[in-house]
């Protein structure tokens, strides 16, 4: 019996140690992932500085001619300097193509010291010139539009395409009037132009009146002497007493010297 249990034990063991020996997997550790290299972005290159916009630049006003002291060409404004008298504004207007309209009413500055729409500039000391650019097509007694240099009821110069039927003119014709410390004066010629320049000039204590049909082909309309220093020159139309109204456009409005 004794043999027995110690074979038995000895099986036991036997049976025991082959099973430890039985091969075991291999533990695998988990493979440790590199971190694969990542290429990194370059930063975003910062734009450079814009330019602001600059404004547009407004056109400058073209300088004038040596001599010339003031110049209104009427484009869409009046240039500094007019002073409006007994303006009404539904009876002027600048045109498409550039022209100072007026349209003439009632009143006439050398009939009733009164006239609507009056435009006047500051005249310059001394010597001076004043040229204007008109169309015009009077039709009435005693239409007109003129140039003056006015001062008072008692003094003053003007020259303007105008209509009088009892004026030797027969009607249409050139115009200059002239009232100097109760002296005074006229001249006329007759003319069917509607498309006219007006000149009055002081020079040498002498005020003479020009008109043309064409671009500096002046005539001499009147001569006279000067004895009265004025103080501003104006533009304006008027129908004096007409029934119907008169138009005058004038293209520009130049001071200059002789």
């Amino acid at each position: 019996m004794k043999t027995k249990f110690v074979f038995l034990v000895f099986v036991i063991y036997a049976v025991l140690l082959s099973a430890c020996q039985i091969a075991q997997p291999p533990v695998t550790e988990p493979a440790i992932e590199q971190p694969t290299s990542v290429s990194q972005s370059t930063d975003t290159a910062i734009p450079k500085n814009t330019a602001l916009p600059t404004e547009t630049p407004k056109p400058a006003n073209t300088p004038l001619p040596a001599g010339v002291l003031f110049r209104d060409d009427f484009n869409g404004e009046l240039q500094p300097g007019w002073e409006w008298e007994n303006e009404n504004p539904a009876k002027w207007t600048f045109t498409n193509d550039g022209w100072l309209q007026i349209i003439g009413e009632h009143d006439a500055l050398l009939g009733e010291n009164r006239q609507s729409n009056l435009l006047w500039y500051p005249l310059p000391s001394g010597d001076f010139i004043i040229t204007v650019h008109l169309k015009t097509k009077p039709f009435e007694n005693f239409q007109q539009a003129a140039i003056f240099i006015y001062e008072d009821a008692e003094n003053y110069i003007t020259i303007n395409r105008g209509y009088c039927s009892p004026c030797a003119t027969g009607g249409n014709g050139f115009y200059m009037d002239y009232k100097i410390a109760g002296e005074t004066g006229n001249y006329n010629v007759a003319t069917e132009a509607e498309d006219v320049y007006l000149r009055l000039e002081s020079q040498d204590n002498t005020i003479s009146g020009y008109y043309a049909t064409e671009l500096d082909n002046w005539q001499r309309l009147g001569r006279f002497g000067n004895f009265f220093q004025f103080k501003k020159v104006g533009i304006g139309v008027s129908n004096v007493r007409a029934a119907n109204d008169v138009v005058g456009q004038f293209d520009y409005f130049e001071v200059s010297q002789p």
